[in-house]
């Protein structure tokens, strides 16, 4: 069975936006690094994913470089990902990065104004400009690298510009997260978003036309799902089996998303680096996670939507099998301005668009091209 692991570094929260090592965090030691390889290469050798989380990943640069290196030693098959906010990066790092096959996913929240929004350093100063010379970097060094991009309702007006900011960058995966967790999201937020949306699938309609290569999260499931009806199902949630995420102390949860602080959210940990997962809890909560609410079986959209993310309910209702109001108005807004981009595209015969949705080795191509 394939699983990613994920590695949790350091587990203060503030570094997402600070930008600079906190004054206190709990980090993880290299023995908890090296024990969490010991368990995968013993439970997981198979083709497993280790990906490196912060706070902010590289404030633990010798870590990761040793953690990887060990893994070497070990039986198995990894392939290894880290996510970073990219102030840290440099040459140094990133010549490694390729030589141990180390993929670098970099956080940016659009283009200037919406990047400097919420993603400021400890004295208030705006984060965008030296960004903007480490996403040049990246690409330099990792042209495909993955962009990660969160839209609140602060930054929703800058959506579709930031999408086009990305693509000029060079970005061609555009990986997009909606910040369910505000409390701003309301009807004008609603109808933003839709708007946002309208125009962002005319930028995807021109480049598509283009012939040119790229992946937009939000659309890319939501197209596939259209296409093949229903042999297909949008964010297939497997809680507690195809991911597993170890906090800095080697406790085990179910995915990052429950990790939090690696203290004050022990209900959730099914196991340990050292004691191994404990089989009882994991099948529970998995299997909690199948019950979906009533509303849900009755929707036209249901095979296709959001709802499906166990991780996202829990932290917006408390509950893994419970949809937040606000996910399902915003998979409404978005399934049918998908399926009408679609629609058009297939119309016009688009060769990229048939290529992506309608050959089933584009995948393979497309990795082989992007390890060129």
């Amino acid at each position: 069975m394939h699983v990613t692991l994920h590695i949790t570094t350091g587990c203060n929260l503030s570094c997402q936006y600070c930008y600079s090592p906190p004054t206190s965090r709990n980090d993880m030691s290299q023995q908890t690094a090296f024990q969490s390889i010991d368990f995968i290469s013993e439970n997981y050798p198979i083709n497993t994913g280790i990906i490196f989380f912060g706070g902010e990943p590289l404030l633990k640069k010798d870590l990761i470089c040793e953690t990887i290196a060990y893994s070497r030693t070990k039986s198995g098959y990894f392939h290894y990902k880290v996510t970073t906010n990219g102030i840290l990066l440099d040459s140094d790092f990133l010549e490694y990065a390729n030589k141990a096959n180390l993929q670098v996913s970099m956080s940016v929240d659009g283009n200037e104004q919406a990047h400097n929004t919420f993603r400021k350093f400890p004295d208030g100063s705006a984060t965008f400009g030296i960004l903007n010379e480490k996403i040049d970097l990246l690409l330099h060094y990792q042209p495909y690298a993955k962009v990660l991009m969160t839209v609140s309702p602060g930054t929703l007006i800058h959506y579709a510009n930031s999408v086009e900011f990305l693509l000029k960058k060079g970005f061609k995966y555009i990986i997009v997260s909606l910040d369910f967790s505000s409390k701003n999201w309301n009807k004008l937020s609603i109808k933003e978003l839709k708007r946002q949306y309208e125009h962002i699938s005319k930028i995807y309609e021109t480049h598509i036309l283009n012939e040119e290569k790229f992946y937009f999260s939000p659309f890319e499931m939501k197209l596939a799902s259209h296409i093949r009806k229903n042999n297909f199902e949008c964010y297939q949630c497997h809680l507690a089996q195809k991911q597993i995420s170890v906090a800095f102390d080697g406790q085990i949860y179910p995915c990052v998303q429950f990790v939090k602080d690696g203290v004050s959210n022990r209900e959730y940990a099914i196991g340990s680096v050292t004691k191994g997962i404990d089989r009882t809890i994991q099948d529970q909560l998995y299997q909690e996670s199948k019950t979906q609410m009533e509303n849900c079986l009755k929707c036209d959209y249901n095979p296709r939507c959001n709802n499906k993310c166990s991780c996202l309910s829990w932290q917006l209702t408390g509950k893994i099998n419970q949809v937040s109001p606000v996910v399902c108005e915003t998979e409404r807004i978005l399934i049918p301005i998908v399926d009408k981009l679609g629609e058009k595209l297939f119309k016009k015969a688009s060769p990229m668009f048939i290529q992506k949705h309608y050959n089933a080795v584009y995948p393979i191509l497309s990795m082989i091209e992007d390890m060129k």
